[in-house]
Order: C-alpha cells, then structure tokens, then sequence
C-alpha cells in the first residue's frame, strides 16, 4: 500500500501542471517536473546538478536571495514572485513557493519549489492597462493619460521656470467623410492623421487622442511662442496632404488653438479648456489654421 501510495505521489508530482523542482540542503537539483522543463525550456539532465541559479535573470538584487535562503534555512516556508531566465534568454515571471523538507532526525535535507506562471496574468494587466490609457483606435495616450502627463508637465516647468504649450486640434470636415465615405474611412482617417501629427512634432512633444476628431499635443522645451507656431504651421501643413485611404482620396484640414503655460493658466483644465476655445475661434474665422488663447 506504501509503494503504491509512492508511487501515486510521484505521477502527480511529475504530471503536476504547476512546475515543480527539489533541491538538495545545498541548493543543487536533484528532481524536476516536465512541467518545469517545459517553462524554463531546460532538459531534465540539463538541470539536474545545477542550481536554480542557472535561471536567473539579474531581476532580483543579492538582498532578495539573500532573505530568501534566510527564510527557507530557518525552516520557514518562503513565497513570492520574481522573474526567471529560460534556456532561449526570454524572462518570465513566477509565483514560487519553496518549502523545507525534514528528515527523520527533524534536519532540513531538502527544499521543494512549486512555481506557477504568471506571464499571462502579466500579460493581460499590460493589456488592461494600455486600454486604460491609450486610445484603442489609434493607440495614443488618451484624455486621461494626457491630463496625467500635462499635470507633471507643469510641476516639472514650475520647478524649471520653462514654459509649456498645449495644442487642442479639431479637423475641418471631418463629420462629412464619415457621413459621405462610412466610419470605417472616418477611422482609417483618424488613424492616418495621429500618425501624421506623431511624424511632425519634434521628440520632446506629446499627441494624444481626446476623442472623435480632437487630438491634442503638448510642446515643451521651447524658447519663446514663435517655436510654437512653427510647430502649429507644420502640423497644419501635414494634415493637408491628402490621404489616400483605400480607394478614396480624402481631404481634410486642422484647426487648431493653443494655450500656453504660465502665460494663459497654471492648471491642467483651464489650459485644455482655453485651447479648445482658441480651436473653436480659428473654426469660426474659417478654420484651417491656429489661433492662440490670448489672441483678439
């Protein structure tokens, strides 16, 4: 009955899902599960002899092994993440529970180590959270991530004593190629125009996508305003280009107003606010050109 149950408790450690390796009291592996092999992309002799040292990956500091092999010698369990090394270089990320084993006399001979791969729940918070902040059409930052980084923005310029200017942009016409050519021109568009604006502004700049046909960018790291409307000027031209979406050439231009830090407000929505207002008055003038906050 004894074998037996020996017998049992070895298919289910082998066959386990979670990857499983002993060690000996000197850290040197003496048992792995397929398991393992499969996620660390080892062979079975290629592990055994060596340490789990031949996965890490430079991740951990000397401090985290060094509480670790604390923990597990003063025969305490020990649990928590870190990120391995495979055999081919890639990292992944584990959950790792690692238990002393006793003998007869009650000595540690042993330490079992079970991992569970987290690099797919890792993989879908990086997915929550670029949908968090990024717009999902065009993969800019959205309203939200942009408010975040026009607030640091102005902390770090207030620090600075430097100047900041956000550019509230509104294409002309663009409720007329959806209604004429369908959304799926009109997105096509919006895609094509973030990626044209992302090309003209310098590296320094930010585009974002509010929404709709809103875009914004923020433009630091300028002297005086004339910078400014140089940058304006360029995105004005790109987005004049015609764009050639499928089988339809389709025109558009931009309007565009601008605020800038400190000189029109020292808040994030004051400063959105008086560039969209600025937009709206170059719409009204026309549209197709820029206007600033301050501007009669």
């Amino acid at each position: 009955m004894e074998q037996q149950q020996q017998a049992l408790l070895i298919s289910a450690l082998t066959d386990a899902a979670n990857a499983i390796l002993i060690t000996d009291i000197a850290g040197r592996i003496v048992w792995v599960n397929r398991a393992f092999c499969a996620l660390s992309g080892y062979a079975e002799r290629e592990l055994l002899g060596q340490t789990p040292g031949i996965l890490r990956s430079g991740e951990q500091t000397a401090h985290f092994y060094q509480t670790l092999w604390q923990t597990i010698l003063g025969g305490q369990p020990w649990q928590g993440e870190l990120i391995e090394r495979a055999k081919d270089g890639h990292h992944y990320s584990v959950h790792q529970i690692i238990t002393p084993l006793l003998d007869e006399s009650g000595t540690i001979s042993h330490f079992i180590a079970i991992q569970h791969d987290m690099s797919e729940q890792h993989a879908e918070q990086l997915r929550m959270q670029q949908l968090a902040y990024h717009d999902s059409l065009t993969g800019l930052p959205n309203r939200r991530q942009f408010l975040g980084l026009l607030s640091r923005a102005i902390d770090n310029a207030a620090r600075q004593h430097t100047a900041l200017a956000v550019m509230f942009i509104d294409l002309d016409g663009f409720k007329n190629v959806n209604d004429t050519l369908g959304h799926a021109i009109g997105d096509a568009l919006l895609i094509a125009v973030g990626e044209r604006l992302c090309g003209a502004v310098r590296k320094t700049d930010l585009v974002a996508r509010l929404g709709g046909d809103e875009f914004t960018v923020l433009v630091s790291h300028f002297s005086d305003a004339s910078a400014v409307d140089v940058v304006a000027n360029q995105l004005v031209s790109v987005i004049d280009e015609p764009f050639a979406l499928e089988q339809h050439i389709v025109q558009t231009h931009a309007s565009i107003g601008i605020s800038l830090y400190p000189r029109d407000s020292d808040n994030v929505h004051d400063l959105l606010a008086k560039a969209d207002a600025a937009m709206y008055r170059t719409k009204a003038r026309g549209g197709h050109g820029f206007m600033h906050a301050n501007a009669n």
